[in-house]
C-alpha cells in the first residue's frame, strides 16, 4: 500500500509540473500601443520583391511559387513571374500607344492602335523567353514543401527592337509609323515608371 501511495503522489507531483512548466510559457501580451499604432498590421519582407521593381531601364516583375516538388516550385515562380511582366509591359505598351495615337491624324490613330496592340502581343510573348532571373531563394516549409521567390527583368530597348522589327514586316503599318517619335513616348512612360530616376 504505502508504494501505491508513493506511485499516486510521483505521478501526481509530475502532473503538477508539467502543468506548471507549460503555464510559464504561456501567451505573451502584445504592447496594446504598439498594437493600435500599427493597427494589427506587421509587414513582410518577401525575398526578391525589392528587386522586382521597374525603373527607366528595365521591366521587372517578381512573384512566389508553391509546390511539395522543388522543380515544380521553381516553374511555378518563373511562370507567375513572366505573367506579371507580361502584364506590366501589355500596360505600359497600351498607355504609350494610346498617346502616340492621339499625336496622329484621328482617322490613322484608331486603325494604328488596333494593328499595334496585336503585334505588341506577339512581340512580348516572344520575348519573354530571353528574359533574365535577377533574383531566386528557394525554401522549405515546416511541411516539407517548397517555397520559390522570383524576380525577372527585360531591358525596355529589347522590347523597343522587337516593335521595329514587327512593324518593318508591316507595309502599312510602316507608313503610319514615326519610329523617333514612338521611341521618345516609350523613353517618357518609362521614366514616369522608373518615378524619373
Amino acid at each position: 500500500m504505502k508504494n501505491f501511495t508513493t506511485r499516486i503522489s510521483l505521478i501526481a507531483m509530475l502532473v503538477i509540473s508539467a502543468f506548471v512548466i507549460s503555464s510559464c510559457g504561456g501567451s505573451k501580451k502584445i504592447d496594446k500601443d504598439t498594437a493600435e499604432r500599427t493597427g494589427g498590421f506587421h509587414e513582410l519582407t518577401l525575398p526578391c520583391a525589392d528587386k522586382g521593381k521597374s525603373d527607366k531601364k528595365f521591366f521587372r516583375a517578381s512573384s512566389v511559387g508553391h509546390s511539395r516538388d522543388l522543380a515544380t516550385s521553381r516553374e511555378k515562380a518563373l511562370l507567375m513571374t513572366k505573367q506579371r511582366l507580361a502584364t506590366l509591359i501589355n500596360s505600359t505598351l497600351k498607355s504609350v500607344t494610346e498617346r502616340y495615337a492621339n499625336e496622329m491624324d484621328a482617322g490613322q490613330g484608331g486603325e494604328f492602335s488596333q494593328t499595334f496592340e496585336n503585334l505588341t502581343r506577339d512581340v512580348v510573348k516572344q520575348q519573354l523567353s530571353d528574359v533574365i532571373i535577377i533574383c531566386e531563394k528557394t525554401g522549405q516549409k515546416d511541411d516539407g514543401s517548397y517555397e520559390t521567390y522570383m524576380a525577372i527583368e527585360m531591358d525596355k530597348d529589347v522590347i523597343l527592337k522587337g516593335i521595329n522589327a514587327g512593324i518593318s514586316r508591316d507595309k502599312k503599318m510602316e507608313v503610319l509609323y514615326d519610329k523617333e517619335r514612338f521611341k521618345k513616348t516609350y523613353e517618357d512612360e518609362m521614366t514616369k515608371m522608373g518615378g524619373g530616376n
